[in-house]
């Protein structure tokens, strides 16, 4: 590889080069001989410390760096993202029952999570994310709120792409191999994390990172001291990366990402705002994902690809009991022992295939400055379920073969065709761009069987173009920038949406329940007529299948997005200096057919529903060598509106105004680092019941089909954090989150309810030793 003469000892030689001229000169013509005084160079690199977080000036990007990370000391991805503007998490309290809220979207399809480009993904009702991995194996997390036309179709709150360590993040200049312990402890739970990784450069062409993380867990302690029943941990992660340098054109990577929780007792609904008021399971967790990455950009040429392709698989067990579950079990004492069911195993297997290629040309015409950008785009999404119970008689009648008819087997496939090119003419950049994404979604195992026989289409197809475009202007002699943008997308139906069956899980069913005035389901219930004369109901009203299969009624969920961003990046005088950040976010998010929306509209089937959602995302940042500081602010409203059934409510369910505030200063050559972290999240409109308790009141409003909308109290939290480099090889870090020992309430990830209490006071501490 070739190594570059350093910057400082090119601007020496060009410096003296003259006086070097002039000695030759003056040699040939007078004969004399010039000697020089003697020079000694000195290659010294400034201290840059780059910024714990970065923020992308022309685009609502966060990017968190290792040093952030690190010093969150979170047990989960989703803790990192607490001081994000316009992020939030549902559900929890643990991993498995957590899922990502960006700009009030939290459903699976609404949010895309990436690991090293791989998409991952986990539908499953009244469930998590699906996102399992360490948060020690990370060195950055982007968070990009509102749709991208290169991240992936569907996300309309956004994209969180995480990047998974090399050994390059932990060797130090001069090193080839290395290894790195690493011990935490969380006082409130008794959680123990016990990490080992080992790392070497045995060439100029390899790269290799091995790594190992169990952690172990109690019961979390709530600010009464009680117990939050089944939140214990048992964990572990693995991970391994060799990158190839083929040569300064050419990077090849491979890693894989392996995670084992459980078996372990868990919430069945673990979203939902009782947790466990179905009963309790004992719940597997194994998740894969096997990565390769190339990376080709010859110099001086208008190639420059970079792919992935990627592999991930999820299986996860839960099996329950009569003495914990109400779902699959029977009572012991309500039936005879021949018609007991005593065990329920239900087993999910998912499969993501992920293939992506994008090129970027850059060129030149003129002034004008080019960055054409081209993609495709291919995701292939199966997943299979079974249920089996302790009862041979129901496994026939019920589950044939496993099959579950309110959880059904089926495929999702994607392909996209992506191009946008970016103009910059002066202090403006203009970027167009469409995104072309074909899809083909299909019933499998028993489901297809069914629908065939019914005469229903059991492969649904569609095509949807996305266009976008965004507008740039560096304001001239400063350091502000303002960009306009506009981005059309949409949101396909669940595998669940299109084909589950059954009156709990579709909304065409025969059985649904209830009606709304003017806005029936596709099978109105029938009306009790208190004259005598019989029921009201109408037979011509029901549209729903037969079989009570959705299939292509629904049609995929679209959105408009606009957003204006100011941003203000002074850049540092030296590298020595502290480091400025800014930007300020509004948007106005118009999304039309909303899936719960879909109905029977004068005797056809539409989706009139409509919502629209405002909200502004304000972030600043300081960060330099003796101290940094951090504010973030963000504000979410709405409504939600059906000109058919004629209702109108304000937008619930969003997370409540959320303003986040961070200082610390540095130390002893910045060996010592200490700070303080405030949250304040305001009260949120939110599915609170009828019954008053410790985080919520009752409202007036019913929304039929989600409940009584009321009030979830807010809070507000202090963190404490510091960290001590004790030698050079050994690191302290302690953090005591919630200080005060509030008590307050986690966001439910269903429906927009009240969670679950969340931790009380938690004192973490952890030592890393590098050998």
């Amino acid at each position: 590889m070739n190594r570059r003469i350093p910057l400082r000892l090119q601007l020496l030689l060009a410096l003296t080069w003259p006086l070097a001229s002039a000695a030759q000169e003056a040699t040939a013509t007078d004969e004399e001989i010039v000697t020089l005084p003697e020079i000694q160079v000195r290659d010294t690199r400034e201290d840059v410390r780059p910024p714990a977080v970065e923020l992308t000036p022309d685009r609502p990007v966060t990017t968190i760096g290792p040093e952030a990370i690190e010093r969150r000391q979170a047990g989960t991805l989703f803790d990192l993202l607490k001081d994000v503007p316009g992020v939030a998490v549902d559900g929890g309290p643990r991993a498995s029952g957590m899922k990502f809220n960006l700009r009030g979207f939290s459903d699976n399809e609404d949010v895309l999570f990436k690991i090293d480009g791989a998409v991952k993904g986990f539908e499953k009702y009244r469930f998590g994310s699906g996102v399992f991995i360490e948060p020690e194996l990370l060195k950055a997390i982007e968070i990009e709120r509102g749709p991208s036309l290169k991240s992936g179709s569907g996300a309309l709150g956004g994209t969180i792409s995480a990047t998974t360590k090399s050994a390059a993040d932990y060797l130090r200049p001069g090193e080839r191999f290395g290894s790195q312990l690493k011990y935490g402890y969380n006082a409130n739970s008794s959680e123990r994390l016990r990490m080992v990784t080992v790392y070497g450069r045995p060439n100029g062409y390899l790269d290799l990172v091995v790594s190992i993380a169990r952690r172990d867990s109690d019961d979390i302690r709530l600010p009464d001291r009680s117990r939050l029943d089944l939140t214990a941990v048992h964990s572990e992660s693995r991970f391994a990366k060799a990158t190839f340098y083929a040569s300064d054109d050419l990077t090849l990577e491979l890693s894989q990402t392996h995670y084992t929780g459980g078996p372990e007792r868990a919430p069945y609904d673990a979203t939902a705002g009782s947790a466990g008021q179905f009963g309790v399971v004992e719940r597997s967790i194994e998740d894969t994902t096997t990565n390769l990455r190339v990376n080709y950009a010859p110099a001086d040429s208008w190639i420059a690809l970079r792919g992935t392709l990627a592999y991930e698989t999820t299986d996860l067990d839960d099996v329950h009991r009569i003495t914990q579950s109400r779902i699959c079990v029977s009572p012991s004492t309500a039936f005879p022992a021949a018609f007991r069911i005593d065990r329920c195993d239900d087993a999910w297997r998912y499969s993501i295939w992920t293939a992506e290629v994008f090129n970027d040309t850059r060129y030149a015409i003129g002034e004008l400055q080019g960055v054409l950008s081209v993609g495709y785009q291919g995701i292939r999404n199966s997943r299979d379920i079974s249920r089996v119970t302790s009862r041979t008689l129901t496994n026939q009648q019920v589950y044939p073969n496993g099959f579950n008819e309110a959880q059904p087997p089926g495929d999702k496939v994607s392909d996209a065709l992506i191009v946008e090119n970016a103009f910059t003419l002066g202090a403006f950049t203009f970027t167009p761009g469409a995104r072309l994404d074909r899809y083909h979604v299909s019933a499998e195992g028993q489901t297809r069987t069914n629908m065939i026989a019914a005469g229903q289409s059991p492969d649904i197809r569609f095509v949807k173009l996305s266009p976008a475009a965004a507008l740039t202007w560096r304001i001239p002699r400063s350091d502000w920038s303002a960009t306009v943008r506009y981005h059309e997308a949409f949101r396909p139906p669940l595998v669940d949406e299109y084909f589950a069956r059954g009156s709990f899980a579709s909304r065409c069913a025969k059985s649904a329940g209830w009606a709304l005035p003017g806005n029936p389901v596709l099978y109105p219930e029938p009306l009790y007529d208190p004259s005598g004369y019989g029921q009201t109901y109408d037979p011509a009203l029901d549209l729903a299948p037969d079989n009570e299969i959705c299939g292509a009624l629904y049609r995929p969920q679209e959105s408009s997005n606009h957003e204006l961003t100011l941003a203000w990046m002074p850049q540092p005088a030296s590298p020595r200096d502290g480091r400025w950040q800014a930007r300020v976010t509004y948007y106005d998010i118009h999304t039309r057919h909303l899936l719960t929306s879909l109905s029977n509209i004068g005797g056809e089937v539409g989706q009139p529903g409509k919502e629209r959602r405002k909200g502004t995302e304000l972030e600043i940042s300081y960060d330099g060598l003796h101290a940094f500081s951090s504010l973030s602010w963000s504000q979410i409203d709405g409504r939600i509106t059906n000109a058919v059934a004629g209702t109108d409510y304000a937008l619930y369910g969003v997370p409540g105004d959320t303003l986040s505030i961070s200082a610390g200063v540095r130390g002893f050559d910045g060996r010592v680092e200490a700070g303080v972290r405030m949250r304040d999240i305001a009260d949120r409109r939110a599915a609170t019941g009828t019954v008053a308790t410790v985080c919520s009141r009752p409202g007036t409003l019913v929304v039929p089909g989600v409940g009584t909308i009321g009030t979830q109290y807010g809070v507000r939290l202090y963190d404490l954090f510091a960290s001590w480099q004790m030698t050079r090889d050994t690191q302290l870090r302690f953090n005591l989150d919630n200080l005060t020992n509030e008590t307050y309430c986690l966001q439910d990830g269903f429906a927009g309810a009240v969670g679950v209490q969340a931790p009380g006071r938690a004192a973490k501490l952890s030592v890393t030793m590098r050998f």
